[in-house]
């Protein structure tokens, strides 16, 4: 009787394993897309603009006044299979190099996205991804993002259209 109990148990134990790692591996969702992604194209956008704040004449930089090997470059930068219906919004107002910039947001996500952080239990509150003046990155709220200055920003897919190659 007692060696029966045992196996049932183990069996029981086993079954439920089995289905818990079911169940898990049909709701488990990769990290890849979503904020991760679009943390990854807010810094590649903010860079690029802060690389060239830093090499023109009067150290700040412009989204809509760009040179044409400038406009080449973000235009690569349009399109990103991870993100498929995100837009990222640029601010309009000048970028300086000067190094005492505010911590104001320049460039954007407008498509919250749950998974960073990642979490055991539950999702994370949706967020979006946003890069900063001052050279920094993160995630800021729906709040935040529903309080910025939209008169102050510019979709970047309407300025730097997609590169026929």
């Amino acid at each position: 009787m007692r060696l029966r109990t045992s196996v049932l148990f183990v069996l029981f134990l086993a079954a439920g394993a089995a289905l818990f790692s079911g169940l898990h591996s049909t709701t488990y969702t990769t990290n890849c897309g979503g904020n991760s992604a679009a943390l990854a194209r807010v810094r590649n956008i903010a860079t690029l603009a802060r690389a060239a704040a830093m090499e023109a004449p009067d150290h700040s930089f412009q989204f809509t006044a760009v040179r044409a090997e400038q406009r080449e470059l973000f235009s690569d930068l349009r399109q990103n299979h991870w993100l498929p219906n995100a837009h990222f919004l640029v601010c309009t107002v000048p970028l300086s190099a000067d190094g005492a910039q505010s911590h104001r947001v320049i460039v954007v996500c407008d498509t919250a996205y749950n998974n960073v952080p990642r979490r055991w239990i539950g999702t994370a509150p949706s967020t979006h991804a946003a890069a900063f003046a001052d050279g920094s990155s993160g995630l800021i709220s729906a709040q935040e993002f529903a309080a910025l200055d939209r008169s102050q920003f510019t979709p970047f897919d309407e300025l730097f259209p997609a590169t026929a190659r």
